[in-house]
């Protein structure tokens, strides 16, 4: 390696560890590479309003106290007294529920960013979330760790590891997100300590857990998603935004496409059963889609809902496109987990990878949205 490719390569990593937003590099060749902040900065995300602004106010109205919050929120919620959870959900009920236009933000291990740069998900995002005003506070490696609770059985995040990174979006199918309650807050969703069921994290930091939704399915973001990976002191580097249907790489002062991995179908689409298109959407509640002169139109019509399906030793697991020869299979089953020794995808989530031959009864179920 040459002295000059080496000492761009060495600034490079020291902005990478410093975060200064207005850092450049001068690589030697008469122009200087920036790194581009993003729309969704962490700067502009201290600047939204969220639980903690209402949360003086929830607390009143519930007739309850900051300590009462903080021992409550964090604690099983199947645990507590009808009283206590009764309160509880008071102020979880409370909270403002997110629209199109609120941002979120989905935290994701470093090794799963190459997963999303790659499109293997097919540009979809789902799982549990938060609403990014929620959760501003947290930007350390430590913070989000004990803040968000990410020591879930299988977790491949560490406290004192590498870093993070986050997925910052807009969604137009808010509609879609649920309260992740158990059954004695009136919801489904079963005991799965740290996850309390009483809609908050179970966060040791001392302030009381943080609010949370999980998407009941994997949506598109809105266009101009952006993926951040996060260092351990919290600094920031802009690695993707999504455009189109899918991610696309962001590099000092331009832009390449990653590959769109995947041609099996999952997601909303557009126009008829016989003939469907992926749908994009847009902040201020716009759809396109993708006609057949492969130009972006706007699109007012019925909406569907696709998922890839196959079977898999019994099983029926959602299936992904990981490369020319192989699925990656994911499924929220438990016993699934169990039988057939799968990894830990994300929260909730397990899954393999295997050759597309052995997904038997590949197909597609639709429903209309």
């Amino acid at each position: 390696m040459n002295t000059r490719a080496l000492k761009f390569m060495l600034c490079v990593a020291f902005y990478l560890l410093i975060g200064v937003s207005f850092f450049s590099c001068d690589n030697d060749d008469d122009s200087v590479i920036s790194w581009p902040k993003g729309e969704f900065n962490h700067s502009k995300i201290q600047q939204l309003e969220g639980f903690w602004e209402q949360k003086p106010a929830l607390l009143t109205a519930a007739n309850m106290s900051v300590g009462e919050f903080i021992e409550w929120s964090t604690d099983s919620a199947w645990s507590l007294a009808q009283t206590e959870r009764a309160k509880l959900r008071i102020v979880r009920d409370g909270i403002t529920t997110p629209s199109a236009s609120t941002l979120l933000e989905k935290v994701i291990t470093l090794q799963d960013v190459p997963v999303y740069m790659n499109n293997t998900y097919g540009g979809t995002v789902g799982g549990f979330v938060s609403a990014a005003a929620d959760i501003k506070s947290l930007s350390t490696m430590y913070d989000v760790y004990y803040g968000t609770r990410l020591d879930y059985p299988g977790t491949k995040f560490l406290p004192d590891g590498a870093g993070y990174a986050v997925i910052r979006f807009t969604s137009s199918n808010v509609t879609h997100l649920e309260i992740p309650y158990c059954t004695e807050m009136g919801g489904t969703f079963a005991h799965a300590w740290p996850n309390t069921g009483g809609g908050f994290t179970s966060s040791t930091l001392g302030d009381g857990g943080f609010p949370e939704y999980r998407f009941d399915n994997y949506y598109a973001p809105d266009q101009g998603a952006e993926l951040y990976e996060v260092t351990p002191l919290g600094n920031e580097i802009l690695r993707a935004t999504f455009e189109g249907m899918k991610w696309v790489t962001t590099e000092p002062a331009t832009k390449s496409a990653v590959k769109w991995g995947s041609s099996v179908r999952n997601g909303v689409y557009g126009g008829s059963v016989e003939d469907l298109s992926p749908v994009i959407t847009f902040s201020d509640g716009r759809k396109q889609i993708l006609n057949k002169q492969g130009e972006y139109i706007d699109y007012t019509g019925d909406l569907f809902y696709v998922s890839t399906v196959a079977e898999y030793k019994n099983f029926s697991m959602r299936v992904w496109r990981y490369d020319e020869q192989h699925y990656l299979l994911t499924i929220s089953d438990f016993q699934a987990f169990s039988e057939l020794n799968l990894d830990l995808i994300e929260r909730g989530v397990y899954g393999k990878i295997v050759l597309s031959e052995e997904a038997g009864n590949l197909h597609e179920e639709i429903s209309r949205q």
